[in-house]
């Protein structure tokens, strides 16, 4: 990823999230084609040159945006991954679900960007930032799922790359819910009663967990009851 040039590190901290915020907003409202430095620029009313100087390119300026906005999304993650291994996994994993939507509804405008990221084919480095977007999260679920496994709280028996898909993927699609009626059909992710979205986000959460985690003892396959 490109870092900022130290001009734009050693500026203002105010005038620089001036920056970003009006930058994260034209990338949101136009997309990447569309987005006009010149429009950033006088509504910030600074000078073109003074942007480039910046980031370089307006390449630069998107890149920079994207890793900022990953690395915002990360820090309460890990934070959640590397709690007291005294909290068990289907807590980690429910506070991961309302981490994830909390944060998509806070940053409305990083969301915005990422899902049009999602859903333009077109769109400049979309296989590159998506291939890490989904890197780092696959890499992270798996990592949780491992942590589960050597605390004995999760079958050993599951494969992690396949559970961290079929968590990423859930909580792809949850996040995406929240914003379109058409997509929860009626789950209440699009809710807008929080408590209603978050118990709603842990109940998905808990079903996973189910699936993932150690059998009560003395259960088995031989003594489960199934009707033919």
């Amino acid at each position: 990823m490109d870092i900022p040039r130290s001009t734009f590190d050693n500026l203002d901290p105010q005038k620089r999230g001036r920056v970003l915020e009006e930058s994260l907003h034209e990338f949101a409202e136009h997309g990447y084609h569309q987005a006009s430095v010149n429009r950033i620029v006088g509504r910030l009313g600074i000078a073109k040159g003074s942007l480039f100087q910046y980031f370089g390119t307006k390449e630069g300026l998107f890149r920079h945006l994207f890793a900022r906005a990953l690395d915002e999304i990360k820090t309460p993650l890990k934070a959640i991954r590397d709690a007291d291994s005294a909290e068990p996994f289907p807590v980690r994993l429910r506070r991961v679900f309302v981490a994830g939507a909390a944060f998509a509804r806070s940053h409305p405008l990083i969301w915005r960007v990422y899902r049009r990221m999602v859903t333009q084919d077109d769109f400049p480095l979309r296989a590159l930032l998506l291939s890490q977007v989904r890197d780092e999260a696959l890499t992270y679920f798996r990592e949780l799922v491992e942590g589960g496994q050597a605390r004995g709280e999760l079958r050993p028996d599951v494969d992690p790359q396949a559970a961290s898909f079929l968590i990423e993927a859930a909580l792809d699609r949850a996040l995406t819910a929240q914003d379109s009626p058409l997509l929860d059909a009626g789950f209440g992710l699009s809710h807008d009663d929080e408590t209603t979205r978050q118990a709603r986000l842990s109940v998905l959460a808990d079903i996973l967990s189910q699936g993932l985690l150690l059998a009560p003892r003395g259960y088995s396959d031989d003594n489960r009851n199934i009707n033919n």
